[in-house]
């Protein structure tokens, strides 16, 4: 599976605040084969985004870690 590292408009403000498992789960999901990774801790942020597919938001913030991630103009819908 290709693998997009997402760039990073922030880091996280704090490494010390305890963040979500790296167990969980992405945050979108697609039925492609392309998975974007956090640019922080490499966090799958969206898993199997397709060609065509196509995300609504501009940035998420990492549940890994709490960077914020901004997903490349073209991914966006």
């Amino acid at each position: 599976m290709p693998t997009i590292v997402l760039k990073l408009p922030r880091a996280p403000s704090d490494t010390s605040v305890e963040q979500t498992a790296q167990s969980a789960g992405p945050l979108l999901r697609g039925t492609g084969d392309t998975d974007y990774l956090c640019g922080n801790c490499s966090f799958v942020i969206a898993s199997g985004i397709g060609p065509g597919q196509r995300v609504a938001v501009d940035k998420a913030t990492c549940p890994a870690c709490g960077a914020e991630n901004a997903f490349p103009p073209e991914l966006r819908s």
